[in-house]
C-alpha cells in the first residue's frame, strides 16, 4: 500500500508539477471573523500570521502563509476585517524621502520573531511554510494613488520607477533574511490585473514593472508563486520569465481555468479558483461540492494543482460552504 504523503510533500510535489496522494489545499488568508466561526469562538492571530492557528484543527489545510509584505505608504481605515487606503501619501518626489524613513528596519531580528513562531508550527504539523512577500509594484500604485500612479505613466515614469526601486531595496532585504529562514516558499502578492485584463498595457508593463519585478524576484532562491488578482492571462507569457513556479489565485469568473490547463498545465502549477462570488458566498454545500468535485478531476489530472478559493476566504463566506469544501477536498481529493 502506497504510503501517505505529509501535508508538506503533498504541497511541494504539487507546486512543482508532480501528482500527489491528494490535492493539496491552500488558502492565502482566512478572514479572522470567519475563522472565529469555523472555530466557533474567538481565535488567537499572531501577528503577521495570515491564518489563525487554532483552523488547522477542523480544516486539512496543508500550507500556512506569513505576511512579510511592505506597509503601503498611505493613510489607512478598517472596514470589518479589511484594511483599506483612505488617503495616499506619495504624491510627488519629494515624498520619497519620507518614504524611506516610512519602512520599518527589515534587519532588526525581532522583525522575525513571529515568523519564526509560525515555522515552529507548521515543521509541529508538518505543513509547508510560505513567506509572502511583494515586489514594488502593488505598493507603489496604492502609496501613489490610481489617479496619481496613470498620470505619472505618462507625465513622469521616473517618479514611478524611484517608488519601486525604494519598495524593491526593501523587498530585496526581507528576501534574503526569508531565503535563510526554512520558508519552504515564497508567495509573490502583486496584483496586476483587473477582471477584464492588465491594469497596465503589456508595452507599460514590459516597459516599466518586468525589469523591476525580475531584479526583485531573482534575489528568491525558494518556489515562487505569483500571486494576482483578476485576469493577468495577457502578461502570462511575461511572467514566466521570473521562473515562478505557480499562478494563483486564478479568479473564478474572470479567468477560464480549464483552457489555462490545457495551455498551460505542463509549465505551471495552477492554484485558486473556487467561486468567491457565487458559490461560498451565497451558493449551497451542495453545489460548493459539486464544483469542488469537478475543479480537482479536471484541474488536478496528472498533478500540478493546489485548490483554494479565487483569493483567500473573506468574512461573508458561509462557514457550511468552507466545511464542504473541506469535505469534498478528503472525499473526491484522492488520487
Amino acid at each position: 500500500m502506497k504510503q501517505q504523503m505529509s501535508s508538506r510533500e503533498r504541497f511541494l510535489t504539487a507546486l512543482h508539477r508532480g501528482q500527489p496522494d491528494r490535492v493539496p489545499w491552500l488558502e492565502g488568508y482566512i478572514h479572522q471573523s470567519l475563522a472565529d466561526r469555523i472555530v466557533g469562538r474567538r481565535t488567537i492571530l499572531p501577528q503577521g500570521w495570515c491564518i489563525s492557528p487554532d483552523v488547522y484543527d477542523i480544516l486539512c489545510l496543508d500550507a500556512i502563509v506569513y505576511d512579510f509584505l511592505p506597509p503601503i505608504f498611505a493613510t489607512m481605515e478598517r472596514h470589518g476585517d479589511v484594511l483599506q487606503v483612505k488617503e495616499p501619501l506619495l504624491k510627488s518626489k519629494d515624498d520619497l524621502k519620507a518614504l524611506k524613513e516610512f519602512l520599518p528596519d527589515p534587519d532588526k531580528p525581532e522583525f522575525y520573531t513571529s515568523a519564526s513562531e509560525l515555522l515552529a508550527f507548521a515543521r509541529q504539523r508538518d505543513l509547508a511554510a510560505i513567506a509572502a512577500v511583494r515586489l514594488g509594484v502593488s505598493n507603489t500604485y496604492n502609496s501613489m494613488g490610481y489617479d496619481n500612479f496613470c498620470y505619472a505613466l505618462y507625465d513622469d515614469p521616473e517618479f514611478i520607477l524611484e517608488s519601486m526601486e525604494i519598495y524593491g531595496e526593501w523587498c530585496i532585504k526581507v528576501i534574503t533574511h526569508v531565503n535563510e529562514m526554512g520558508f519552504d516558499a515564497i508567495w509573490i502578492s502583486e496584483d496586476i490585473a483587473f477582471k477584464w485584463g492588465p491594469m497596465f498595457s503589456p508595452e507599460q508593463f514590459r516597459k516599466y514593472m518586468l525589469p523591476h519585478e525580475k531584479k526583485v524576484a531573482d534575489y528568491i532562491a525558494l518556489p515562487k508563486i505569483y500571486h494576482t488578482d483578476g485576469n493577468p492571462l495577457l502578461l502570462l507569457p511575461d511572467l514566466l520569465t521570473l521562473n515562478i513556479n505557480a499562478l494563483a489565485n486564478l479568479e473564478h469568473g474572470a479567468v477560464d481555468i480549464f483552457k489555462v490547463k490545457e495551455e498551460y498545465g505542463n509549465k505551471i502549477c495552477l492554484i485558486g479558483n473556487i467561486d468567491l462570488h457565487y458559490t461560498l458566498p451565497e451558493g449551497t454545500p451542495e453545489e460548493t461540492v459539486l464544483e469542488t468535485k469537478e475543479k480537482i478531476e479536471r484541474v488536478g489530472k496528472g498533478g500540478g494543482y493546489i485548490i483554494a478559493s479565487s483569493n483567500g476566504l473573506t468574512e461573508y463566506c458561509k462557514v457550511e460552504n468552507i466545511l464542504a469544501l473541506n469535505g469534498a477536498i478528503l472525499r473526491y481529493g484522492w488520487y
